[in-house]
This record gives structure tokens, C-alpha cells and sequence, in this order.
């Protein structure tokens, strides 16, 4: 079933999102400004909501839940039976069709923030991990200047189609790349380990081209893809880490390791850091807030030599 790979936001979060989607219709969302188009007419997109307490809940649990469990949760929500699925299934391929790298899920945060004038230290671009750091540790973000600009279910590809929007034009001083749960998760397609880096690669350059310091994150440990239990994700991970230690050798940019202290020893994601198999609680993002500090550090350090 294709939709298998579709969309790491459900399958990674599969124990809340079913439960989630069950519940009531949200009021319709607020919507931001408008932006003039290039064909003549103009941009406006929904205001970002918080998501439901229920989800914070689930992702932050400090108990390990039952990857089986979640695994046939995953599986129900696929399943072409499913109404639910088959809602999420319509709302993304519209989404695809029409912002297919979501750019205007900051569309309107990045606007005030360059009429503000404030220069953020450091832009965090990533997935639904980076995404859910903002939400678990919000005064890590605020008292540092550092801004958040992560997205929940997205690949590296789309990551790079809206690097520019999300990091470059907003002139930080350095950005913290973590990417490559979804690019495992097949999320928007197939995609080989080589291409991965590419794409990583092709961030990097951006990046330096516009004088911006990079830091290239390690994935954090997956125990699983939950709808694809019989894939075996645990050797992947490291070897994609491998791959992105070389790129950060190459580029001659820090690489920050988090995989080593979250991982068991099977390297699955050790469950006093994640309830889910794949996205920190609080006490994995407290794990990799102290390594993100130093590496950025010495990063800026570097910087100013």
C-alpha cells in the first residue's frame, strides 16, 4: 500500500494521531496576513495552531508505550478501510498539490520576525523531532534567540525547497540542519542514501554561501517505522549518521552526535528518552539540549576567528 509511506507525522505519532483525528472538528483556523503572489493574486495562509493537549500528552508521556501496539494503530490508520486515513489522505494530497514544502507554515511568524529587526542566533530546521523540541523546551528557543523551524512529517527534500524562506532570509548567524527520520520513513517518496546527503549537502551550501554557520545534526535513534514493523530501522540510522559525519568533515562544519547518548544498546531509541521509539520526551530533548548548547558554541566561536 503506498500510502505506507506517506507522511512520517502519522506514522511516527500513529498512537495519537488516530485518537486525535477522532475527535471534534477544530474551529477554522485563524488566517494570517497577505502576500502578493507573482501571478497577481495573493498568498494567505492559516495561522498555525497548538496542537491538542491529548498529542503534548502522548509525545511527553514519561512510560513507554507498546510499540506492537502502536504498530497496529499504524497499521488500522493505513488500512484503505480506514475513514480517518482516508481524511488525512485527501487533506495531504491537497496540501501536496498546492504547498507541496508547506512554506506557509512560517510564512507569517517569519514576516513579523524580519519587521522586527531581530536577528535570531540560530535557526533550527527540521522535522516533527526539532518541532516537538520547541513545544517540550520553548524558554531554550526564546532566552537564546533561537528560532524554530521545524515541521512534523516533512523530508529533506521539502526542508530544502523552503531553506531559503526559513533560514536564509532571515540572516542567522548559523543553522542546526537535523533531518532524515521521514527520508526513512519514505514520506515523500523513495529516496537513497546518497541523495539524502545531496540534499543535505545542497542545505549546507545555501547556507554557507550566505555567510550562515552550520551545524549538522545526527538523527536521533529509531526503534521502528511503525507501519513497517518487519523493517528493521536500527542499522540505518547509524549508517546515515556515518554518511553525515563525513559531510560534516567535508563541509568543515560541527557535527553534533545524538544518537550515541539516546540509544540503547540494540540502537533503538532507549525508552528513558522516548515513549514512542522515535520522538524524544522532555527528558531526550533535556539529553540533547546540553549537546546542542556546546555545539553551538563552538560553532559561533568559530565564527568570530
Amino acid at each position: 500500500m503506498p500510502w505506507k509511506t506517506i507522511a512520517f507525522a502519522a506514522l511516527a505519532l500513529a498512537a495519537s494521531v488516530p485518537a486525535v483525528a477522532q475527535q471534534p472538528p477544530a474551529a477554522e483556523p485563524e488566517m494570517g496576513r497577505e502576500f502578493p503572489a507573482v501571478n497577481d493574486t495573493t498568498i494567505q495562509c492559516p495561522l498555525p495552531q497548538q496542537r491538542a493537549a491529548e498529542a503534548l500528552a502522548a509525545q511527553f508521556e514519561t512510560r513507554p508505550r507498546d510499540l506492537n501496539q502502536l504498530s497496529e494503530q499504524a497499521a488500522a490508520f493505513f488500512n484503505s478501510d480506514s475513514e480517518i486515513g482516508a481524511m488525512f489522505r485527501a487533506r495531504q494530497a491537497e496540501q501536496f498539490a498546492t504547498d507541496w514544502p508547506l512554506r506557509c507554515r512560517y510564512r507569517d511568524a517569519n514576516a513579523d520576525l524580519l519587521e522586527s529587526a531581530e536577528r535570531p542566533r540560530v535557526v533550527f530546521m527540521g522535522d516533527s523531532i526539532t518541532e516537538g523540541w520547541v513545544e517540550a523546551d520553548p524558554d531554550f528557543f526564546t532566552s537564546n534567540g533561537f528560532v524554530g523551524r521545524g515541521i512534523s512529517g516533512q523530508s529533506s527534500p521539502q526542508m530544502l525547497a523552503r531553506f531559503w524562506q526559513d533560514v536564509v532570509a532571515l540572516d542567522p548567524l548559523a543553522v542546526h540542519i537535523m533531518a532524515g527520520a521521514n527520508d526513512i520513513g519514505g514520506a515523500t517518496g523513495p529516496i537513497t542514501a546518497d541523495e539524502y546527503i545531496g540534499t543535505i549537502a545542497s542545505m549546507v551550501d545555501i547556507a554557507q554561501a550566505n555567510d550562515i554557520a552550520v551545524i549538522i545534526a545526527a538523527l536521533s535513534p529509531m526503534s521502528r517505522l511503525l507501519p513497517r514493523p518487519e523493517f528493521d530501522t536500527r542499522p540505518v540510522v547509524p549508517q546515515l549518521n556515518a554518511l553525515l559525519a563525513e559531510l560534516a568533515q567535508e563541509k568543515g562544519v560541527v557535527f553534533v552526535d545524538y544518537f550515541t547518548p539516546l540509544r540503547a544498546e540494540d540502537n533503538s531509541f532507549d525508552s528513558a528518552y522516548a515513549n514512542d521509539g522515535v520522538h524524544p520526551t522532555r527528558a531526550g530533548y533535556a539529553v540533547m539540549k546540553v549537546l546542542a548548547e556546546d555545539a553551538i558554541q563552538q560553532t559561533l566561536r568559530a565564527g568570530e576567528n
